[in-house]
């Protein structure tokens, strides 16, 4: 009887073995790879919910990834007798797990690494820049790893066709560049509010991105410019309300008021209507400025700061409502373009009441004696003047001819530049120049914008024709005025006491040879 056959399956049982072996490895690779993503990205989101942080990337797509690669994994290993479709399972279960570990790549590299280092969100090009490049890292190992792809191959097949989508998407690649030279600019980042003043917009960065960035204007709307456009464009960065007002940039409204206004009036009303408006930081403070005279009116500028940027055409309105309401109040309106030629009477820039120099020059003791013909007749030829605050009406060692009678505001008189005495309304000097032709004695400035009614010496030559008594009367009147004048120094000055007056006779000369009567 024969002895039985013994079957030999040592080689067969050990190849099996060592395959079983290593398809078992592999599977738990991947098990492992997968459900240290889950977890990880379920902690990052339990810990931002607990802090009341959302993240800035949205996870529930790892989330959902890796439970489908999980899924993948078990219906893999349910195929064992299918191996066709177990090796499809398999590929595609590598590379949801090369996709899984590329997102946590890409949130351990932009979410940890760089937003620490920044202590701020990082800007949505950076991002995706960094996402793109891990992506593509990501599917080169697919191709090798993965389908066992030649790139050499690949790389020396689609050199052409790289060079010609490159050629058909220079205006795409030049926006992308330009994009990384705006996204490194700090004066272009996210929340800043900016002008472009080639295409007039206005509004806040939201986004840089690869191609255009997002500006929000003023009214919400979203608003796309192209990266390129950016960088060769005028932009007037005017800063984001979350910087100080004072390293802002201010804000410029034009007001046009008529020529007529004088400016320090015109600069009062602005700077009440910007000192009323609430949305107007009192610090730093606002100004106003006269910026140009116009073909038909006098330009000013107003210079200011808000709290936010985005208040810009709120703040815009209600100042210019405001303008147009004070300006009407004050008996003034708005100059406007005349394309018609029109013929209108002559009109003196600074009017004067003629009542008020008559009732002024009656109660002077100067012209007292004068009668109501002979004092309108000065009156009719005094000349209107207005000067600005600072200006000088006169100054001392001048030669002079005039006097100078205050109709409004107030001026000083400073005699070798300090000041002893203060000039208000329906007060008068220079009389010794108008009657001796002596030099200035002392400098008077305006203080406020004052206006003024001059004197000449014609004016008081055509009365002395045909008023005798007139010349003996003024000469009386000046030796009383500095008569008054040399007392108040005398009392500490002995020089001043030895000094001889001079008779009234002495200044009737004076006044004859001034006016060229014998």
């Amino acid at each position: 009887m024969a002895a039985p056959k013994t079957a030999d399956t040592t080689g067969v049982d050990s190849g099996n073995i060592l395959s079983f072996v290593d398809i078992n490895y592999i599977l738990v690779n991947k098990f492992v790879v997968l459900l240290g993503v889950l977890l990880f990205f379920m902690a990052v989101i339990v810990i931002a919910w607990a802090r009341r942080k959302p993240s800035a990337a949205n996870h529930s797509g790892t989330i959902k990834l890796s439970l489908f690669g999980l899924i993948l994994l078990y219906v893999e290993t349910t195929l064992s007798g299918y191996p066709n479709y177990r090796m499809m399972l398999e590929k595609l279960g590598s590379v949801i797990v090369l996709l899984a570990l590329a997102r946590l790549a890409v949130y351990l590299l932009v979410d940890v690494t760089i937003a620490l280092r920044r202590h701020d969100d990082v800007p949505m090009l950076l991002r995706d820049a960094i996402r793109l490049a891990v992506y593509i890292l990501t599917g080169i190992i697919s191709l090798h790893m993965v389908f066992n792809v030649d790139l050499t191959a690949v790389i020396t097949t689609t050199t052409v066709l790289t060079a010609a989508i490159a050629f058909a998407m220079q205006t795409t690649l030049s926006n992308a560049l330009h994009g990384f030279t705006v996204q490194i600019d700090p004066l272009l980042s996210r929340g800043t509010w900016i002008t472009i003043t080639d295409k007039n917009l206005y509004g806040e960065i939201v986004n840089v991105g690869f191609r255009y960035i997002t500006l929000r204007t003023q009214d919400n709307s979203q608003i796309l410019v192209p990266n390129n456009m950016v960088v060769q464009s005028v932009i007037n960065a005017h800063g984001s309300s979350q910087q100080p007002a004072i390293e802002r940039a201010a804000l410029f409204l034009n007001i046009s008021l008529p020529y007529e206004l004088p400016p320090e009036q015109a600069r009062e009303l602005l700077l009440n209507v910007l000192d009323s408006e609430q949305m107007v930081l009192k610090d730093p403070p606002p100004m106003v400025r006269l910026q140009d005279l116009d073909e038909s009116s006098i330009v000013y500028l107003l210079r200011f700061w808000v709290a936010d940027p985005q208040q810009k055409g709120i703040v815009f309105d209600l100042l210019q409502t405001k303008a147009w309401y004070a300006v009407h109040r004050n008996g003034w309106n708005f100059s406007f373009p005349r394309r018609q030629m029109v013929e209108r009477p002559k009109k003196e820039p600074f009017a004067f009441s003629r009542e008020e120099l008559l009732q002024g020059l009656h109660q002077n003791q100067l012209f007292n004696i004068l009668e109501e013909n002979e004092v309108q007749q000065l009156v009719d030829n005094a000349r209107p003047g207005v000067y600005a605050p600072g200006e000088a009406v006169v100054r001392q060692g001048d030669q002079g001819s005039s006097l100078f009678f205050v109709l409004s505001g107030q001026l000083e008189i400073l005699v070798d530049g300090q000041s002893i005495s203060v000039l208000q309304n329906n007060q008068m000097f220079g009389e010794m120049s108008l009657l001796t032709g002596a030099p200035r004695r002392a400098t008077v400035r305006a203080v406020t914008e004052s206006i003024l009614a001059e004197i000449p010496k014609k004016a008081l030559a055509d009365l002395l024709d045909n008023n005798e008594k007139l010349m003996e009367h003024l000469g009386g009147i000046i030796e009383q005025h500095l008569e008054a004048i040399r007392e108040r120094p005398a009392k500490d000055s002995k020089k001043a006491k030895q000094k001889k007056p001079a008779q009234r006779s002495d200044y009737l000369d004076l006044i004859k040879s001034f006016f060229g009567r014998s």
